[in-house]
């Protein structure tokens, strides 16, 4: 990737799921080279979801493109003393297992650190490094509950629903990412290797600054408030005459919508003069509104309202946000790969200092064994058979097809 801003560092990959993996392929989108390393039975994100018949699942895709794929048992001497040898001339490791299992294996940073001072040493955890919760499993399934953004979202008076996607995961993977930048940043004014410590706990707590912080200053938990905006009135979705969208009028603008729906009375209507009073008769203002906007097309609203300069959008399904002309023009989907082996792919939401070239597919598992361990390791083709032959790495030939 001539011309990337990363162009030149190594990255060891230890992660698997989402998390660690993410921060990996965002670092490979600007032009690191990233190692992925995987046991036998592969990255189990491999297993999340709808797999197609390369052993490439949607998740394990979504997360690890620009990445070579090298196969190692861990558990034998003789590939952990090749992890350590790859973790010697690497930049950056990325590992995403519960603290402690790393240093078990001899790879944790200490260890490591003695071969090659100026490691980078990112750590992605459920609850963090230590404390009372550092032996529990984590993951997003768990963490939007634990974390408290299921407690904000929902219909009132409804049940906590959880956010369907991993948002946990992929927050913590941008933050692992952040933080891997500026280590690097900080070799380059001369301070060493640094300790990168993410977890999914800090991330989903501080993706929630602004809710949490009301509460922290009132006293007042958030209450659930379905698709409205918590502190603004009216907001939120409505139901057109073929379709829905989603809205919200500002106190400035109240007035003028007002006006344009034709209800001027309500501007006025001691219920609703002021931004406090609307959100306390939510209901009663949704009531007003609803049989105005069923009476219209989505597209006329959206219209009317964005000749107000209110905010307002479509609430597009996948198919619709596919072909949306905006994220047509963005160029936010792409392939990966080509013919039988393409993948479909979502762009990096970073632009502007990206490399020249397109990134590479996902690896198979085990698709760059051999090429890794000859480049990285400087093996021969001998002694490469002869540890694919042990059993101690693997490569995609011999377990993707047997």
């Amino acid at each position: 990737m001539t011309g990337a801003p990363l162009e030149g560092v190594r990255v060891l990959d230890f992660g698997q799921g989402v998390a660690g993996p993410y921060c990996g392929q965002l670092l490979a989108d600007q032009g690191a080279e990233v190692i992925k390393i995987e046991p036998a039975r592969g990255d189990w994100s491999r297993t999340m979801g709808v797999a197609g018949e390369d052993g490439q699942s949607a998740v394990f895709v979504s997360v690890n493109r620009g990445k070579r794929g090298i196969g190692l048992d861990l558990r034998q001497p003789e590939a952990l003393r090749l992890a350590r040898g790859l973790a010697s001339d690497c930049d950056v490791l990325i590992e995403s297992f519960r603290p402690g299992v790393m240093d078990r294996l001899g790879l944790g940073r200490t260890d490591l650190r003695k071969a090659q001072p100026r490691l980078i040493y990112c750590s992605v955890t459920g609850f963090g490094p230590d404390g009372p919760n550092v032996d529990l499993p984590a993951g997003d399934s768990t963490m939007q509950a634990y974390g408290g953004l299921m407690s904000i979202i929902g219909e009132r008076d409804g049940e906590p629903l959880r956010v369907g996607n991993v948002v946990s995961d992929m927050l913590a993977g941008m933050n692992a990412f952040s933080g891997v930048l500026l280590a690097l940043l900080r070799r380059k004014a001369g301070v060493p290797g640094s300790d990168v410590h993410v977890s999914l706990l800090d991330s989903i707590v501080a993706f929630q600054a602004p809710p949490l912080t009301e509460y922290l200053m009132t006293g007042h938990p958030p209450q659930r408030l379905g698709n409205e905006h918590p502190l603004i009135a009216p907001s939120g979705s409505m139901r057109t005459a073929d379709g829905a969208i989603t809205f919200t009028v500002f106190d400035h603008q109240w007035r003028r919508f007002c006006e344009s729906l034709g209800v001027e009375p309500l501007a006025s209507d001691p219920r609703f003069a002021t931004s406090a009073g609307r959100q306390r008769h939510r209901d009663e203002l949704r009531g007003f509104l609803s049989p105005l906007f069923a009476a219209g097309t989505r597209e006329q609203w959206l219209g009317r309202l964005r000749a107000m300069d209110v905010l307002c959008a479509p609430i597009n399904e996948y198919p619709e946000l596919v072909a949306d002309p905006q994220v047509r023009h963005n160029g936010l989907i792409g392939d990966l790969g080509a013919g039988a082996t393409s993948y479909p792919s979502i762009r990096n939401p970073i632009r502007g200092i990206e490399g020249t070239s397109a990134p590479s597919a996902p690896p198979r598992l085990g698709e760059h064994t051999r090429a890794v361990l000859r480049d990285a390791c400087g093996l021969a083709a001998g002694e490469i058979q002869d540890l694919i032959d042990r059993g101690i790495v693997f490569a995609a030939s011999e377990k993707l097809h047997a």
